[in-house]
């Protein structure tokens, strides 16, 4: 962390990243307020900018379902030629009925249920499976003897931005532990398996001196392996948030693996296709949270100034459980940045103490105040770096509080909404009450 992380005063005041003052006011005018806003060129950008990474013999950008999956995003990703990894097969259904085709999808699910209806049909239309277990190995071949398989290996290691998102190493039930190739080779072949496809994800916002002992531990096993034609290396790459963070060069790592790759081609003869899964790089900081400023409240002179928000951990809920930190920018009700006003925590609107979004980066149990505008009730705040792993994350319908609304911000400037706001019958519509139990609605 950046030694300002733990001086409020000495860090940088927080930009808009995208939005301008006044498109902030139009937006909640337009939409009303929470309400989610995703760029749309943004995203185009970072596609292209992972499209010209360095790669020996090609790659492919997988798009991660879960960082974002709202059907107009995953459209904007397949217009751009994007493939994707999804973590259930309800990811895989979502974007299959947003017009991907199957085979554009590889799936790397903690549970694959080959009972079910809905996953050995869409394997049986193109759907790419990656076996995270023995277990889901062993099932996938007793279903589909004799076909191609993709399989996650835990390296033995991981590295994440803290110990909650690091998912290699003993901690991490994630993937096929390294030292049991061995057994991965007997049930591939126990079911005239073809292992195609080697894959691991270390964590999220993983460091590059951690990712690359990873991928070169795939090449190690690649070896063992005589048909294996791509090594994916999942996704969590770092992206710069605050004012204050680093910018990160992914085209550093990418040039040193991509030696690697032509090393091993020398030596067996087989150019492997590199693939990479990032969510939070593409979407992270294309969408922000458009909220008002609800209430300001102090606790005596000792205490603390809380701005509470009309959002909270029912569109946000990185802050509470990782103790990430999202830029907050105040805007006033004018549609203008308003003077710089005093340090403030900013308190969600859902009935749970823990529902604060300016935890210490790392310490969900302590507050972190940041200076904003001089806001009052009525006017904007907005949260940034909301676009990944906020709306598709969130505590959906806490104190029965509507899903916000999404919208699009096209490249010409323009909004379109992709998701309305939830209604109170659709939040209720699966609910059955007994006959005996009913009562008309006062």
């Amino acid at each position: 962390m950046p030694a300002s992380t733990d001086s409020p005063d000495n860090r940088p005041l927080e930009r808009l990243k995208f939005l301008s003052p006044s498109e902030v006011r139009q937006v909640a005018e337009t939409f009303g307020t929470p309400v989610f806003v995703y760029d749309e060129q943004r995203v185009r950008d970072g596609v292209a900018l992972l499209q010209q990474l360095p790669s020996a013999f090609g790659h492919t950008v997988r798009y991660s379902l879960k960082a974002s999956p709202s059907a107009a995003v995953i459209r904007v990703f397949d217009d751009l030629g994007v493939h994707f990894d999804a973590s259930s097969v309800w990811e895989v259904v979502r974007a299959v009925r947003a017009g991907v085709a199957p085979e554009k999808i590889l799936l790397t699910a903690q549970e694959a249920d080959f009972g079910s209806a809905e996953l050995p049909a869409l394997i049986r239309r193109g759907l790419q499976f990656d076996a995270g277990s023995l277990q889901q190995l062993t099932e996938y071949g007793e279903s589909f003897p004799g076909t191609t398989v993709s399989v996650r290996i835990n390296p033995g290691f991981g590295s994440g931005l803290v110990r909650r998102l690091t998912s290699g190493g003993p901690d991490s039930s994630f993937g096929i532990w390294h030292e049991q190739v061995a057994e991965v080779k007997a049930v591939a072949e126990r079911h005239s398996l073809t292992v195609t496809r080697l894959h691991v994800h270390i964590g999220s916002g993983h460091h590059a001196d951690v990712l690359l002992p990873a991928a070169r531990r795939l090449l190690e096993i690649a070896q063992d392996f005589a048909d294996v034609r791509a090594v994916d290396l999942g996704g969590g790459y770092r992206i710069s948030v605050m004012a204050d963070d680093p910018e990160y060069d992914h085209s550093e790592w990418a040039g040193e693996l991509a030696s690697d790759l032509r090393l091993f081609a020398e030596a067996t003869g087989r150019a492997l296709h590199m693939e990479m899964e990032p969510g939070t790089f593409l979407v992270a900081n294309a969408g922000s949270i458009v909220a008002k400023v609800i209430d300001v409240v102090t606790t005596g002179d000792e205490g603390r100034r809380f701005v509470k928000i009309n959002a909270g951990l029912t569109e946000i809920l990185r802050p509470s459980y990782y103790g990430s930190p999202h830029p907050l920018v105040a805007v006033d009700r004018q549609g203008e940045l308003p003077p710089e006003g005093p340090l403030s925590d900013v308190a969600g609107h859902c009935c749970i103490a823990g529902d604060v979004l300016t935890t210490r980066p790392g310490s969900v149990e302590e507050l972190s105040p940041v200076r904003l505008g001089a806001v009052e009730p009525g006017d904007y705040l907005v949260v940034e770096r909301s676009g990944g792993y906020c709306a598709g994350m969130a505590m959906k319908n806490f104190n029965s509080y509507p899903e916000a609304p999404e919208v699009l911000r096209r490249p010409d400037g323009s909004f379109a909404l992709i998701r309305a706001r939830q209604t109170v019958d659709q939040l209720t519509a699966n609910e059955i009450v007994p006959d005996d139990l009913r009562k008309e609605p006062v």
